[in-house]
């Protein structure tokens, strides 16, 4: 039986009613919608202590099966109001399995083993995945008159007002949207209005867009964003009039219509590139303290925006990349990995998955999304999940760890004691060993051999960043390398905007390079005389010492770096005060 089967009239009134869901919409499309991350965090928010706490004791129960006893319905009172509980037979009660399937996914991001699903739930899955379809189809074929229409007329008014249209109290809202339409593709007037309206929010939600193979994000939590500010009342306050964004409140979607969306990539090729742009809003902006830039980023899948990186397909020229210390190529690289992982395939493809893995992190988080997606799907696999991300975290927070530490941080905040051979054969039996390495009883991001001798890392059981819990900790399995913040970011384009290289790829692999490297500097010396090695080598512009020191300091103090066991620079520095 899945959740239409069983859900009342009355209960999706109620989601309808909580959730703020036309009433026009069918059950199925209401349990769509309630079903969205946001929607599915909202509720989850609004739980009592006691509700929360039980909700996540079920998740947390190995058992694939949900049965509860009906007293329940006192302590999980919203999950009963919206119709999640139920009665399957004279004395067995259900809470709804794709419920807590959702809330494990978007909640505790699938920290624990999913409950099972019936064909009956596993079909209803499919049907919202038709209904994923059609929206997303909707939205990547709006254009700009289209969503513009969808607007009220007392909006459109506003935004004739604000672009100081003359004339216009007196247009028929369809002779308003023609005109806002017809100005905004004559010319660039509009556009570089619109733009100039960008507040660092705006800015930060438009290169995910413009950067994106669709026209549209999901990956952007505004919901959360406007929950969680307290200037912010809508989402349209954040938009700020920038009439270009479609805000799609069901599906926490925001969009921009296709028409427009080709219409700006014209101009944005025609005055210099996406990153002349960026430059020129930036320092138009500034860089003062903006909480709703920072709740977006807290709230947003994208690391690589905050990063102003891509996603590539291959990597380029590795020679180029390489420094005068390590000189790494292709070969070292492929001979590193077989010397590291004698029982994986051969080098072709080596060279075609796991080098990519090793230097984008990109690439590499969605292996590891992969790796999950296996382990979810197969009942008798579904117990490393959690040990699989844990691994995957240590590793992207450490850099390296000794397997004492592992043992240890399982113990403390998994509370899962494991001896160091239970580990290494845990990581064995799950077959991860293209994502995470062992060598010399120590566990390693799988770039450390690349950029140094593992013998000659020293790791000692002693003051290293520990997180407070298990929910800190797994915050790095999809945040691998920065810390979002306004420094960092300028750091990063310091780097880029120095590096000699002859096309985009070669450019942004240099930067990943570097990055890896400075994450394992000990000290500000040893990363300015990495980087001015690169300079001697004529791979990055000179730039003056006082420069390239003030640059390190801004930049490289703030990432969390693996030389000082998971510390910042900035955060020793403040322990000391």
């Amino acid at each position: 039986m899945n959740t239409l089967n069983h859900i009342t009239k009355v209960k999706i009134y109620e989601i309808q009613t909580f959730l703020d869901i036309p009433r026009k919409l069918s059950p199925l499309e209401t349990l769509h919608i309630a079903f969205q991350p946001h929607n599915v965090n909202l509720i989850y928010n609004n739980m009592g202590k006691d509700e929360q706490t039980y909700i996540e004791n079920l998740l947390k129960d190995a058992s694939s099966t949900v049965n509860v006893n009906e007293d329940i319905k006192t302590t999980c009172k919203l999950t009963d109001q919206l119709g999640f509980f139920y009665k399957e037979s004279t004395d067995e009660y259900i809470i709804d399995p794709i419920y807590l399937n959702k809330v494990n996914e978007y909640v505790f991001t699938g920290l624990y083993e999913y409950k099972d699903l019936d064909n009956d739930n596993k079909q209803l899955l499919k049907e919202f995945k038709k209904l994923d379809e059609k929206v997303r189809y909707n939205i990547e074929h709006t254009n700009l008159k289209d969503y513009l229409t969808t607007l009220k007329a007392k909006d459109i008014q506003n935004i004739l007002k604000f672009y100081e249209f003359k004339n216009t109290s007196k247009l028929k809202k369809a002779d308003a949207v023609k005109l806002i339409n017809d100005t905004f593709f004559e010319n660039n007037e509009l556009l570089e209005r619109v733009f100039n309206q960008f507040t660092n929010s705006t800015l930060f939600i438009f290169q995910s867009i413009y950067e994106n193979d669709k026209n549209y994000t999901s990956n952007i939590d505004i919901a959360s964003t406007v929950n969680d500010v307290q200037e912010l009342t809508s989402p349209s306050q954040l938009f700020n009039y920038s009439f270009i964004f479609n805000y799609n409140a069901r599906y926490n979607i925001v969009s921009i219509p296709y028409d427009a969306l080709d219409f700006i990539d014209k101009y944005i090729q025609s005055t210099g590139g996406l990153e002349s742009v960026i430059d020129d809003q930036i320092e138009r902006i500034g860089t003062q303290k903006d909480n709703i830039f920072e709740s977006l980023a807290e709230h947003s899948l994208i690391s690589e925006i905050e990063d102003d990186l891509t996603g590539w397909d291959s990597l380029g020229d590795f020679d180029s990349l390489a420094d005068s210390e390590d000189n790494f190529t292709k070969n070292d690289i492929i001979e590193a990995f077989e010397e590291n992982n004698p029982d994986e395939l051969d080098n072709s493809s080596l060279e075609s998955v796991n080098i990519e893995n090793y230097m984008d992190p990109e690439i590499r988080q969605n292996l590891v999304q992969e790796q999950l997606k296996h382990f979810k799907n197969d009942p008798k696999k579904q117990h490393y999940v959690t040990p699989l991300n844990i691994y995957i975290a240590i590793t992207n927070l450490y850099g390296y760890a000794s397997l004492e530490r592992v043992s240890y941080l399982m113990k403390h905040l998994y509370n899962k004691e494991m001896t160091q051979n239970d580990i290494k054969d845990e990581i064995k039996d799950m077959g991860i060993n293209r994502l995470v390495t062992i060598q010399n009883d120590m566990l390693l991001h799988p770039v450390i051999p690349l950029l140094t001798n593992s013998s000659d890392i020293d790791d000692p059981f002693k003051e290293f960043y520990v997180p407070d819990n298990l929910d800190e900790l797994l915050t790095y399995v999809n945040n691998e390398y920065y810390e979002r913040n306004t420094k960092l970011k300028q750091f990063i384009k310091f780097i880029r905007n120095n590096i000699k290289a002859n096309d985009d790829i070669e450019k942004e692999k240099a930067v990943q390079y570097i990055l890896f490297h400075l994450r394992i500097a000990p000290d500000e010396e040893n990363a300015v005389e990495m980087m001015n090695n690169l300079i001697k080598e004529d791979k990055i512009l000179p730039v003056p010492d006082k420069t390239l020191s003030k640059q390190i300091e801004k930049g490289w103090t703030h990432l969390r770096l693996w030389s000082t066991r998971g510390f910042t620079v900035q955060e020793i520095l403040n322990s000391t005060k």
